[in-house]
Order: structure tokens, then C-alpha cells, then sequence
């Protein structure tokens, strides 16, 4: 398995875990637990320079594989729709040649938010959903960072 890290940012609404395998990112968790910080690496460092303002984009490396179609969703993501930006489930449907409903499956399976930054899609008339793995609604986060970015 190699070396196995889990590093804890604090934010103003919870705690963000990183989970690295051989300083690989493999998986980021939002929780609205206020966890002591752990960790002093690239991570944390960069994901808190996101939170501070001064970091547009995170380039940690990091491992996501889902299947293609998911893998696209998020990497056209990742690539086109930058910090302060957003885009409809419908937009992005359209430029990865799927479904919403598919692109809203790729949302919420996405194992890095902040990496892949799922937060910047929203519905055609609403600000849209934001879920954990475990189902639970975390949408005070994506409005917390929408508005960290600008774009609420």
C-alpha cells in the first residue's frame, strides 16, 4: 500500500482531509467537523492558499479513475472552468457529449472537490446540489467557496 497519509486543513465551516498514498492525493473529504490541523506538506500548503485567496488553481499530484466518461467530465472541468467561474450541469453535459444526469453522477462520485472543483456546477436555475460520499448534503460548502471565489 506504501505510505499513507491523512493531513487536516481547518476552514471557516469545517475541516478539509487529504488522504495521500506515496504523496499522491487519492482522496479529499469535506466534513463541518472542526478537526485539529494535521500535516505540513504540498497539500495542505496549497489548499490553504486556495482558502486564503492567493492560489487559483491546485496542482498537487493526484489519482482519480472512475471510467472514462467520469474521467472526462472531470478533467474538462478541471481544464475549462476556472476559479470565479461556473457552468450549468447542462453546459457541461453538452461539452463532454453526455447527459446531465451523468454529469450529476460525476459531481457527486468526484473523490477530490477543491481538485476537481464540482462546487462551480450549478443547476440552470438553482445553485444545485453538493453531496458527500456518505450522502450528506454538504451544500454550505459549495456556497462557502462559491462565495471564496467569487461567483455567489
Amino acid at each position: 500500500m506504501g505510505n499513507f497519509e491523512i493531513s487536516v486543513v481547518r476552514a471557516e465551516i469545517g475541516s478539509i482531509l487529504i488522504y495521500t498514498i506515496n504523496d499522491v492525493c487519492e482522496q479529499i473529504q469535506l466534513t463541518d467537523e472542526f478537526l485539529p490541523e494535521q500535516g505540513d506538506n504540498t497539500f495542505t500548503k496549497q489548499i490553504k492558499e486556495y482558502l486564503s485567496g492567493y492560489r487559483k488553481i491546485l496542482d498537487f499530484p493526484a489519482k482519480y479513475s472512475s471510467g472514462p466518461v467520469f474521467e472526462k467530465i472531470w478533467s474538462y472541468l478541471k481544464e475549462n472552468v476556472g476559479y470565479g467561474k461556473i457552468i450549468t450541469y447542462g453546459d457541461l453535459a453538452k461539452a463532454c457529449k453526455t447527459s446531465p444526469k451523468v454529469v450529476g453522477y460525476a459531481m457527486a462520485s468526484n473523490p477530490l472537490p477543491l481538485y476537481i472543483p464540482c462546487h462551480r456546477v450549478v443547476g440552470k436555475n438553482s445553485i444545485g446540489g453538493f453531496t458527500a460520499k456518505d450522502g450528506k448534503s454538504m451544500i454550505t460548502w459549495k456556497i462557502y467557496l462559491l462565495e471564496l471565489e467569487g461567483s455567489l
